[in-house]
């Protein structure tokens, strides 16, 4: 899944899967890997509903180790949702955090969190390569540029400049079902259009701004002074394989998570859905037929 064919990279930014991980890579001056989605401490959630698991925190570890030993980035980024308890840290994310960012710190030069709606009191952890940005976002600057953001609320109305838009929270899988009812989901990649003009307007409806008879483009750049350049948004499957997710193909658009997916803006029929080893299983209105 290459924005641009590899040979002209977008906006002098390469980026693809960094197969078959469920991480991202993208690459211009530095090597920049990015995931999302590892909800450390899960499994505590689970054991309170009788279900038991040992803790996975190892393996997310060890996971995150390999995948940097491969792809050997000078960044590493955190979508969103680096622990699962809301709004509290837990006593075993009080334990488990500041030896699994210190670890995965030896191995990278920078680390940064991008806050998701699970990763409230974050900031307890920055250290010095552990940089918590803010939770509306992070901007890549190229010739183009990337927007990074969870996807549980609005991003900066500065990310309108990005060209694409990177984001986390909704888990996404595709369901396949058998001939004989049997079902199956399949973590995914999904890259999803944009309307610019119906995305902004959502966004100035979300912030109480009148457009009036206006585009809602010109609006943005008076009330921000931004460019609206956004194409298209890629949903990042989660790092956490325990965690399932929601099965783009059998949910309707306002059963998606987040301000951003469930708003006009985006043109999910025609987004295209790729399995972590690379595969493209086509378009997403077509996805529909099998689950």
């Amino acid at each position: 899944m290459h924005v641009k064919h590899k040979n002209k990279p977008f906006g002098g930014f390469l980026i693809r899967p960094f197969i078959p991980w469920p991480a991202l890579l993208i690459k211009n001056k530095e090597k920049i890997v990015v995931v999302s989605d590892l909800h450390l401490g899960y499994e505590f959630e689970l054991a309170e509903m009788g279900i038991n698991l040992p803790s996975q925190t190892k393996k997310l570890k060890e996971n995150l180790v390999q995948l940097i030993e491969k792809s050997k980035p000078d960044r590493l980024i955190f979508l969103g949702d680096v622990k699962h308890s809301i709004p509290k840290i837990s006593l075993q994310e009080w334990r488990d955090l500041p030896d699994f960012l210190r670890e995965i710190g030896e191995k990278v030069s920078l680390i940064q969190i991008v806050p998701g709606n699970h990763d409230g009191r974050m900031a307890a952890f920055s250290a010095s390569n552990v940089e918590i940005v803010s939770g509306r976002g992070l901007l890549l600057k190229g010739k183009d540029k990337i927007g990074l953001f969870h996807g549980h609320a609005w991003p900066s109305s500065k990310l309108f400049e990005a060209k694409i838009w990177l984001i986390g929270h909704n888990h996404p899988t595709i369901q396949f079902k058998s001939l004989f009812g049997f079902k199956v989901s399949k973590p995914v990649w999904v890259k999803i259009p944009i309307n610019k003009k119906k995305l902004v307007k959502s966004f100035l409806k979300s912030r109480n701004v009148k457009i009036g008879e206006k585009n809602p483009e010109d609006v943005l750049m008076e009330k921000y002074g931004v460019k609206v350049n956004c194409s298209s948004l890629i949903v990042m499957p989660a790092f956490n394989e325990l965690l399932g997710g929601l099965p783009f193909n059998i949910k309707s658009q306002n059963e998606l998570l987040g301000p951003i997916l469930r708003s006009e803006g985006i043109i999910l029929e025609k987004s295209e859905v790729f399995l972590l080893d690379g595969t493209y299983l086509g378009l997403l209105k077509n996805l529909r037929k099998i689950g």
